[in-house]
């Protein structure tokens, strides 16, 4: 394709000028001669009849040339760095316009108003054009007000804000993520003139960001109480734990070493820790195993429940699979503790299943997930009757697990506090199996 050619202008021919305007002056001094001069040959009258009148013309007519080619070469000088800066005017414009991260500028502090903005800009914000800018200021763009102050004065104060990640405001009042970079820009005598300012949109990325952490946080808290499972489950959502009190139908188990005391004062105390430690920690492997939710540990007692923050309608049957598996892993526990020369341990347990109100207790600064009521006070009173080895349940736990274990029931018994005795039974075992 035929590249067009640009139009021409008068100041492109100043060398042409220049000698137009030589010989108009070559013509006038002719006439003047021949005005002033009482020659009559024409040729002395336009060229001059001797060197020293030739002279003086040719030096102006050089003058006139030199003058001219400086002034083309000038306005040529000018005109290339003239489009030079309008190229890179319109390259700078077209980044500008479609770079990925908003670009702005405004005068100086939390009231500035906005010079340019670019599309970028617009849309992260939700303007529909550079004139929805002119009723709003700086400090708009920011959901809260005490941070775009403190933003404003640390770019006046540093003179410049790297990568600073701050909850913005869109237009229509919604909250976004953004990283702002801004520099502040001064005149030649130190006056503040503006901010220039970029926004980067990491609304999605730090949100991820940010249900990442209470994920991790969550999960962090609920694996103390879950089995890993139950924990990921509630993490993913697939299952949900109302916060605040709650009436809940639960089954709570209490496990409790018998002779404990003992076992204290005639042992180390490190040596009591670390059995302590082992022992919960085949314990609540048992419970995990089972779904359980441990509650808490109450010196050498665990308290464990089925049915809490997790509804669970087989929690009677997994409590009482989670008891007899404890009882069957004490043998172990026990026989690795006479090898090594130390005391067995028996240990009592107690089941109850019923209403119960589950929710999180305690301050404002400490607070933990716990259940409450007269069928945890029943467990824990169960595991107080229980002898070394037995798995003390009340009737209602009964009602539910009846027909899956062999069952023996006991002599009612008036446990502490309570003023009428109660149903209990045994927990023999599986059906099918003999009784260790």
């Amino acid at each position: 394709m035929k590249k067009q050619d640009s139009p021409k202008h008068l100041t492109d021919q100043m060398v042409f000028i220049a000698l137009g305007l030589a010989f108009i002056y070559w013509v006038i001094d002719s006439i003047l001669n021949i005005f002033t001069s009482r020659r009559l040959n024409f040729y002395e009258l336009v060229f001059g009849s001797d060197i020293d009148e030739i002279w003086p013309r040719l030096i102006v007519l050089c003058l006139f040339v030199i003058f001219g080619s400086h002034a083309q070469y000038t306005m040529d000088n000018r005109k290339r760095a003239e489009k030079a800066l309008r190229e890179s005017e319109a390259r700078y414009r077209t980044l500008v316009e479609n770079i990925p991260i908003g670009i702005c500028r405004n005068t100086p502090g939390v009231h500035g108003r906005f010079l340019m903005a670019n599309p970028s800009f617009l849309k992260m914000f939700g303007f529909a054009s550079e004139k929805d800018l002119g009723s709003i200021e700086f400090g708009d763009l920011f959901l809260d007000d005490f941070e775009c102050r403190a933003f404003s004065d640390a770019l006046v104060r540093n003179g410049s804000i790297f990568r600073s990640e701050i909850l913005l405001k869109q237009s229509t009042g919604e909250p976004i993520w953004g990283s702002v970079t801004a520099r502040l820009i001064k005149d030649g005598s130190g006056k503040r003139e503006h901010f220039d300012c970029t926004f980067e949109d990491i609304d999605e990325r730090k949100k991820s960001a940010i249900k990442a952490r209470k994920e991790a946080e969550t999960r962090r808290r609920f694996e103390k109480l879950l089995s890993p499972d139950l924990a990921e489950m509630v993490v993913s959502g697939q299952l949900k734990v109302e916060k605040g009190g709650e009436s809940r139908e639960a089954t709570v188990l209490f496990a409790d070493i018998r002779g404990f005391t003992a076992i204290s004062e005639n042992n180390e105390p490190s040596e009591v820790l670390q059995m302590l430690n082992d022992y919960f920690e085949s314990v609540v492997e048992i419970v995990f195993r089972y779904q359980g939710t441990v509650d808490k540990f109450i010196g050498d007692a665990i308290m464990v429940i089925w049915g809490a923050p997790i509804a669970q309608e087989d929690g009677p049957l997994r409590a009482a699979n989670a008891a007899l598996a404890i009882r069957t892993m004490l043998f172990e526990f026990n026989r690795r503790q006479q090898d090594r020369g130390k005391q067995p341990i028996q240990v009592g347990i107690g089941i109850n299943s019923g209403r119960l109100v589950a929710g999180y207790i305690g301050s404002s600064r400490t607070m933990s997930y716990s259940v409450i009521g007269d069928t945890v006070n029943t467990a824990s009173r169960l595991c107080s009757l229980a002898a070394s080895g037995q798995v003390l349940i009340s009737e209602s736990t009964y009602q539910h697990i009846n027909g899956l274990f062999r069952l023996t029931r006991l002599d009612p018994l008036i446990p502490k506090g309570m003023r009428k005795p109660i149903p209990i039974f045994n927990v023999e075992g599986p059906l099918g199996e003999r009784n260790r």
